[in-house]
């Protein structure tokens, strides 16, 4: 099962990610069925797949590339440092999602989300649903790999154990032999 090319290349995570945006649309509307309406309009689509799409970008970026480079090797400030440009350049790119859905539908940017501007878009939107996605999956990657380590330090400590039962025994073996030729001597005196 492992070896289907929809494991291969992790498309199971692509699910992950509509239902995740999904929620947090649902959330921000109030309605699933709002949702799903609203994205049978082209421009709404457009903008819920700029999210998905540089959303996972951001958070594959900090889980693959930032995490083991720099968190993992204890180089902490460059890490937050890095961490943050990432949600900055993730929100920037999801808020000019906003003006290509409004290019989509033919309107201007004001006809479609209100008398808005970019800082309103970034800071009201993209800004905090980005950083909740970087931050979720870092918690879901931090809280796996102190799983694991701690699953390995219990096994370590069962293969310690076992070691010094074994040479226990292999101790005991020779002194058990010592005794018993010990008494076959006596025994022919």
């Amino acid at each position: 099962m492992k070896n289907n090319w929809f494991y291969k290349y992790k498309l199971y995570h692509l699910p992950f990610w509509f239902g995740y945006h999904f929620l947090w649309w649902t959330l921000r509307i109030g309605s699933p069925l709002a949702v799903l309406g609203s994205l049978v309009y082209p421009h709404a689509a457009v903008k819920f797949f700029f999210y998905m799409i540089f959303q996972m970008i951001g958070v594959y970026f900090n889980h693959y590339f930032l995490i083991p480079r720099f968190l993992e090797k204890g180089r902490y400030v460059i890490y937050v440092t890095a961490v943050l440009i990432t949600i900055l350049v993730s929100a920037c790119l999801i808020t000019s999602g906003y003006y290509v859905s409004a290019m989509v539908a033919g309107k201007p940017l004001e006809e479609v989300y209100g008398n808005t501007t970019f800082f309103s878009l970034f800071e009201g939107g993209a800004l905090p649903s980005t950083a909740a996605a970087i931050t979720l999956a870092m918690s879901i990657r931090l809280t796996r790999n102190w799983m694991r380590s701690k699953r390995r330090q219990q096994e370590l400590e069962k293969e310690k154990l076992d070691t010094e039962l074994k040479f226990l025994k292999s101790q005991m073996n020779p002194h058990f032999l010592f005794n018993t030729i010990n008494s076959i001597f006596v025994l022919i005196h």
